[in-house]
């Protein structure tokens, strides 16, 4: 099977700027946006005021696979919304570099593939450990809004501290206008990073509470 046969087309790439470091296709800056009534990537198809929403891949890996494989069958969709935020592949500490590397390329050529669809698309931003910021941030635009999501990153003090690293770490290579949070983030720990933050309750945290579990 040759490239060009692959579910991710590569030739959807062509004459995208590519970084010289890592080879990550640069993700175009968003300077205003304000996401409203997000609906996950797998609701995406039942939401019926979609020029009034904004879809977001906040979910399992699993659970947009399909998209990454078939991306003509849902961005005519996902191209009726408003606005949304890119994918948000896994990252985990414990996963094989290799992988943690691909993944972070399919997050920047999946945002944009869906920029190029003409709407609002955040960048999402991942990363790992201190060894992964050179790469994961390569390819994610200055001066410009990003979205992070803290689910999963809150469960013990090493995944606490691997966020809090890598978000003084973004701001400070990426300078952006603005922080979106998917998830939880306190207001105390806002005065711990020199940027604007604006903080998107999780699915989980307005059906279960506050902390986000059942």
């Amino acid at each position: 099977m040759n490239n060009f046969d692959a579910p991710f087309k590569w030739r959807r790439l062509e004459g995208v700027e590519i970084t010289a470091d890592y080879d990550m296709p640069v993700v175009k800056p968003v300077n205003n946006a304000c996401p409203r009534n997000l609906v996950s990537f797998n609701n995406a198809k039942y939401c019926k005021n979609k020029e009034e929403s904004w879809y977001h891949f906040y979910i399992h890996d699993i659970h947009f696979e399909r998209f990454w494989n078939h991306p003509d069958n849902y961005l005519p969709m996902l191209s009726k919304f408003e606005g949304g935020i890119s994918t948000d592949y896994s990252l985990y500490l414990d996963m094989p570099k290799p992988q943690q590397v691909y993944n972070s390329w399919r997050n920047k050529a999946a945002a944009v593939l869906l920029q190029q669809q003409g709407k609002t698309v955040i960048p999402n931003v991942g990363w790992s450990d201190e060894t992964s910021y050179d790469w994961a941030f390569s390819g994610i635009p200055n001066n410009s809004i990003l979205s992070i999501t803290t689910q999963g990153c809150l469960k013990n003090r090493v995944c606490k501290q691997s966020l809090f690293n890598g978000l003084h770490e973004l701001i400070r290579r990426k300078s952006p206008v603005k922080i979106i949070i998917y998830g939880i983030f306190h207001e105390d720990w806002k005065d711990k990073f020199g940027t604007q933050f604006e903080v998107l309750p999780s699915y989980s945290k307005e059906k279960w509470g506050k902390n986000g579990t059942r």
